[in-house]
């Protein structure tokens, strides 16, 4: 492994839940980034079947294979296709699935708040032939408080994010049988939301969140470390560790700006670091800065790597 900031202080192998693969370019650099950060393993969201198969061809056995289905596409074209998709998938040599449905893909689909929600009963013949497949789902429904401030604003498209939260909640809810992985702490890392998501882990006991989002992970938790270190201590079964990295850039800092960001959150007692990327939600406001949760090391085991492997269980050797 390559040199790494002195101050992590982890050095056991790492899982990522949490990457997508677009070009061959950028998931050759990702990897490179990912070796020198310690992660053995991934979870790789396709977003074409040419890349599952340079990925799985270059890197045999370093990463488990997520489908990504557009949550647009289902707004465009209906449920029905969708299913066709679910049918082939392991056939097709992936083990799990993601839907990327944030609000943003209403407003591209110019659907209504109301159009197929994810808890609705039209969307209940996706989720039962997940079930019947027993595909762990990675779901994306959310965003950051910011965004709704900003960018959700047009009423004819987006809800409030409680409004969404609500429906990610029915989601869990009705579907017990399904493992689910929230992406991005269950869009809820914003210190006032934790209590929120805290009853959803002791409701319902089928899903665990990933930390993907460095910038707002970093952002939100650092507001409160001391409660959102006891939150990680709390809950450490039920997190993955995540980066949401988009292979297809050839810029590295890119890459290394996410994976350091997190692991100097999770290992580091650091105040005021600066997050070494931008952060376009502060860049007006004053900037974004890192205050460490420093975690235990069986935190740290937890959400690093055996979390993950419990959750993937049936796609390990």
């Amino acid at each position: 492994m390559q040199r790494l900031d002195t101050r992590l202080k982890y050095h056991e192998p790492i899982l990522d839940a949490h990457t997508h693969g677009i070009t061959d370019d950028g998931l050759d650099l990702l990897v490179d980034v990912q070796r020198k950060f310690g992660i053995h393993q991934a979870v790789l969201i396709c977003h074409s079947l040419d890349i599952k198969n340079y990925a799985e061809r270059t890197y045999p056995g370093r990463f488990i294979f997520a489908k990504y289905f557009s949550g647009s596409f289902r707004f465009t074209e209906g449920v029905r296709p969708m299913l066709k998709e679910i049918a082939t998938l392991k056939a097709e040599g992936y083990h799990c699935a993601k839907m990327q449905s944030a609000p943003v893909m209403r407003g591209r689909s110019s659907a209504s708040p109301d159009t197929l929600r994810m808890d609705s009963d039209e969307m209940a013949c996706f989720f039962d032939a997940l079930g019947e497949e027993d595909i762990p789902f990675i779901l994306h429904l959310s965003d950051p408080d910011t965004y709704y401030a900003s960018r959700y604003t047009d009423q004819r498209y987006y809800s409030t994010k409680e409004q969404d939260l609500s429906e990610l909640e029915g989601v869990l809810r009705k579907y017990p049988n399904i493992k689910f992985q929230i992406a991005h702490f269950a869009a809820q890392p914003e210190i006032h939301r934790l209590d929120n998501l805290a009853r959803w882990f002791d409701t319902y006991s089928n899903f665990n969140v990933d930390t993907s989002s460095a910038r707002w992970l970093s952002r939100e938790l650092s507001k409160d470390p001391k409660k959102a270190r006891n939150f990680f201590v709390k809950y450490s079964n039920r997190m993955h560790f995540g980066t949401d990295c988009v292979a297809f850039t050839p810029e590295r800092d890119y890459y290394e700006g996410r994976h350091l960001a997190l692991r100097l959150l999770f290992e580091t007692d650091i105040r005021n670091e600066p997050l070494p990327f931008t952060d376009t939600d502060t860049v007006n406001s004053g900037g974004t800065y890192i205050n460490g949760l420093n975690l235990p090391k069986s935190v740290l085991d937890n959400i690093y790597w055996k979390n993950s492997h419990t959750f993937f269980s049936d796609f390990f050797p």
